[in-house]
C-alpha cells in the first residue's frame, strides 16, 4: 500500500489531540456505542489519525488500541465531506486487498463519518465495520454525522480547557512576579513622591516661597512620580491575553450546546447563544434565575437540580439525561454535564453546564424500541399460530388416520413441511435479536 500523504498542519493538530486523556470522560464510550447500537453495527470506532498510525481512541467490538496509518479505512473518510460508505469492501478498489478484508476478521462494510475541527482540519472520524455487506439508511448516516460533531465538540472543550487551564497558569506565575517587580520599584515610586511632600511641606512652613525655581521642581518630582506609575501600571496589567479572549469568544459563539456558567447556588451567571437557541430564553432573562427553571414540574418537585449541584460538588462533576423544558413549554430530550469550578484553596465557586439536545436520537430510540416490540410480538403471535397449526394436524392424522388415501396424506406433509420451514425462520429471528 502507498504511504498516506502527510498534512503537516493536521498532524500537528492531531498531536495536541492525542494528548488527552479519552478514557477519563466516558461520554466519548457512550457515543461509540450508541452508533453502533443505532446503525445496528458489532463494530464502532472513534479513530484519531496521524501520520503512522491510526489511534483508535474509543471502540466496541474491537480491543485494538492502534493499527498502522497506511492500512487504515480512515485514511479515506477524512477525505469526504459528509459520510463514507463502502457497502462491499471486496468490490471497492481502495480497501479489497486490506488485511483486515483478505484475512480475518474479513471485514464487508465500512462508513465514516470524518471528525472536522472548527478550522476545517479532518483529525479522525466515527465509523462503523460489520462482517457482512450492508448499508445505512439515510437517518442513520444523518445520526452519525450528528454523533461525530458531539466528538468533535467534546474535543475541541477540552483543548479549550488545557489551554485555558495553562493561561490561568501563565497569569498567576506573571501576577507573582509583578509583585516582586512592584516591591523593588515601590523605591522608585517614594523617590518622587517624598520630593513633593518635602516641596509642599517647605512653603507649608514658610522656608521657601512659592516661585518658577520652585515650581518647576514640583512639576518636574510631579512628572517622574507620574511615568512611574504609568510604567508599572503597564508592566501589571500587560497586554490582553488574546488565546483566553478567543477561548471565551469561541464559548460564547457555540450554537449546537448551552453553556451556562452558575454561581454556588445554581443561579446563572450567564449563558452563550447555544442556550438560547436550544431553550429559547435570552439570556437578560435568566441570569440570577436557578437553574431548575428548565426542569419537568415533576424534576423540580424531587430537587433535581439541587441533587445534581451537591454531586458536582461532592464529586467535582454530575451527569444527568432526561426531559427539560424550553421557554415556550415544549421538552427536549438533554444530557447535561455539570462541572465544579474551583478557588485557589480548592473550594467549589461555581459550576460549568454543557447541555446536548438528544431529542432526534431519543425519538430515532423509541421508534427502534417500538419497533423491535411490534417485532416481538409478530414473532409470539406466529409462534401460537404454528402451534394450532400443529395441534390441528395431529387431530387430523389421529381421527382420519384409517380413512386418508396417498393424495391425503401426501397434501399433509405438504403443510408439515411448510410449518416447518416457518418454524426455522421465526427460530432463527428469535436467535438474533435474543429474545
Amino acid at each position: 500500500m502507498k504511504p498516506m500523504p502527510v498534512d503537516k498542519e493536521r498532524v500537528e493538530a492531531v498531536h495536541q489531540i492525542l494528548q488527552i486523556d479519552f478514557g477519563q470522560f466516558p461520554e466519548f464510550q457512550d457515543i461509540v456505542d450508541l452508533a453502533g447500537e443505532l446503525c445496528h453495527k458489532p463494530i464502532a470506532l472513534l479513530t484519531i489519525l496521524d501520520s503512522d498510525y491510526n489511534w483508535l481512541k474509543a471502540r466496541k467490538g474491537v480491543d485494538t488500541e492502534m493499527m498502522p496509518a497506511e492500512s487504515s479505512f480512515c485514511q479515506y473518510a477524512i477525505l469526504q465531506e459528509e459520510v463514507l460508505v463502502i457497502p462491499d469492501t471486496t468490490k471497492d478498489e481502495r480497501v479489497k486487498h486490506n488485511p483486515v478484508v483478505c484475512d480475518d476478521p474479513r471485514i464487508r462494510f465500512y462508513a465514516g463519518a470524518p471528525l472536522v475541527l472548527s478550522d476545517g482540519l479532518k483529525v479522525g472520524s466515527l465509523c462503523l465495520f460489520d462482517m457482512q455487506p450492508g448499508h445505512l439508511t439515510a437517518l442513520q448516516k444523518k445520526i452519525l454525522t450528528i454523533l461525530s460533531r458531539h466528538v468533535v465538540f467534546l474535543i475541541e472543550l477540552e483543548l479549550g480547557r488545557k489551554e485555558l487551564s495553562l493561561q490561568i497558569a501563565e497569569t498567576e506565575a506573571k501576577n507573582e512576579l509583578l509583585r516582586k517587580i512592584a516591591q523593588m520599584q515601590s523605591h522608585d515610586i517614594r523617590q518622587p513622591l517624598t520630593s513633593i511632600m518635602g516641596l509642599v511641606n517647605l512653603v507649608k512652613d514658610g522656608y521657601h516661597e512659592v516661585n518658577d525655581n520652585w515650581l518647576q521642581m514640583l512639576e518636574e518630582a510631579t512628572n517622574l512620580l507620574d511615568m512611574r506609575i504609568r510604567t508599572i501600571v503597564t508592566e501589571s496589567i500587560g497586554s490582553r491575553d488574546m488565546k483566553v479572549a478567543r477561548f471565551n469568544r469561541m464559548v460564547e459563539e457555540i450554537e449546537d450546546y448551552a453553556i451556562l456558567i452558575l454561581d454556588r447556588s445554581g443561579n446563572i451567571e450567564n449563558w452563550n447563544k447555544g442556550a438560547e437557541k436550544m431553550i429559547g430564553y435570552r439570556a437578560s432573562e435568566v441570569i440570577g434565575k436557578n437553574f431548575s427553571i428548565f426542569y419537568t414540574k415533576a424534576d423540580k418537585r424531587n430537587n433535581r437540580s439541587a441533587y445534581l449541584i451537591e454531586q458536582a460538588t461532592q464529586n467535582g462533576i454530575a451527569r444527568d439525561e432526561g426531559w427539560r423544558v424550553r421557554k415556550d413549554g415544549s421538552a427536549f430530550w438533554a444530557r447535561v454535564v455539570i462541572t465544579a469550578i474551583h478557588g485557589d484553596t480548592g473550594e467549589v465557586i461555581g459550576f460549568t453546564k454543557v447541555t446536548r439536545d438528544l431529542t432526534d436520537i431519543k425519538e430515532t430510540q423509541d421508534s427502534l424500541k417500538d419497533r423491535d416490540n411490534n417485532a416481538r410480538q409478530s414473532v409470539h403471535d406466529m409462534k401460537k399460530a404454528l402451534q394450532s397449526i400443529d395441534s390441528c394436524l395431529q387431530f387430523l392424522e389421529i381421527k382420519y388416520r384409517t380413512v386418508l388415501d396417498g393424495e391425503d396424506r401426501m397434501y399433509i406433509d405438504r403443510i408439515n413441511h411448510s410449518v416447518s420451514g416457518i418454524r426455522e425462520i421465526v427460530d432463527y429471528y428469535i436467535r438474533k435479536y435474543t429474545w
